[in-house]
């Protein structure tokens, strides 16, 4: 009967030592805000046990990424995290948190087959696998991929030797060109990013309709820096809400031009994406 009870104690014991809690949060379409948006699609799972989070993304078409990180106690830092080092910014939020910190992400496709995973150990990502059509594509981390884009007529590759990426591009068949994801240098504002970020602000008119509504926006834009730093192809990756993503493109494409990225001493085409937050 004691041995009983002592077994009971020490299952009691255990269970309380280990913390567990769970949390589901809605994002923007870049999974880098939080959004109150209640039609949004783009959610996800947190699961805290210990000192592990795991994360279960979801969109439109259902689950896209897992993950599972360590040294993390703040969820706030943990996405700027993913973001920063799944997307390949190079504009960090100063608060970012990387030294000790790791995880594995996982990404799937529309059937629900594996298509990477990557291990991303402080501010490197590193690739630990590529599918296609369930067909591995790397060997002891190294190998190309080659895939259709999710746009039309676009095809990407990336190469990879001991689990890093030694090039990357995208093929625009339509427009005869290519936007390279590796390149030697990056594509950087003559006069900073701070500054960019001011140009950005000055003179744009806040929607009349937001503001009397005391709304906050926040959106992201992608565009394209050519081989000569002009900034072209804009898209906004939110939902189009208010006009802020439209006025914010218009204020864009007066702004002057960016030193390009370079490969192999030359400048070349690359993509960038940038936050932009408006307060009333």
């Amino acid at each position: 009967m004691k041995n009983n009870i002592l077994i009971v104690i020490l299952l009691l014991v255990a269970t309380i030592n280990k913390s567990y809690s769970q949390e589901t949060v809605h994002f923007d379409r870049v999974f880098h805000y939080r959004t109150d948006d209640p039609k949004s699609t783009n959610k996800r799972e947190y699961i805290t046990t210990d000192s592990i989070i795991e994360i279960k993304d979801y969109n439109k078409y259902g689950l896209f990424r897992t993950g599972k990180f360590y040294g993390f106690t703040n969820l706030y830092n943990l996405e700027e995290f993913i973001y920063f080092n799944t997307t390949n910014q190079y504009d960090r939020n100063p608060k970012l948190k990387t030294e000790n910190r790791e995880g594995t992400v996982t990404y799937y496709n529309k059937d629900g087959h594996k298509m990477s995973e990557q291990f991303l150990v402080g501010e490197q990502t590193k690739q630990i696998q590529l599918w296609n059509n369930q067909k591995p594509f790397l060997t002891n981390g190294t190998g190309t991929f080659k895939c259709d884009s999710e746009k039309k007529n676009e095809k990407i590759v990336r190469i990879y030797k001991d689990s890093l990426e030694i090039e990357g591009f995208i093929v625009r068949e339509s427009r005869n060109d290519t936007i390279y994801i590796k390149t030697d240098t990056k594509a950087y504002p003559k006069s900073g990013l701070q500054s960019f970020y001011k140009q950005i602000a000055k003179n744009f008119k806040y929607p009349s309709f937001a503001q009397l509504l005391g709304i906050d926006k926040k959106i992201t834009i992608s565009f394209v820096v050519d081989e000569n730093g002009k900034l072209t192809d804009f898209e906004p990756l939110n939902s189009t809400s208010l006009n802020f993503e439209k006025k914010a493109i218009r204020r864009l494409e007066k702004l002057p031009k960016w030193n390009p990225a370079t490969r192999n001493g030359k400048g070349v085409k690359t993509k960038f994406q940038i936050p932009l937050t408006f307060k009333h």
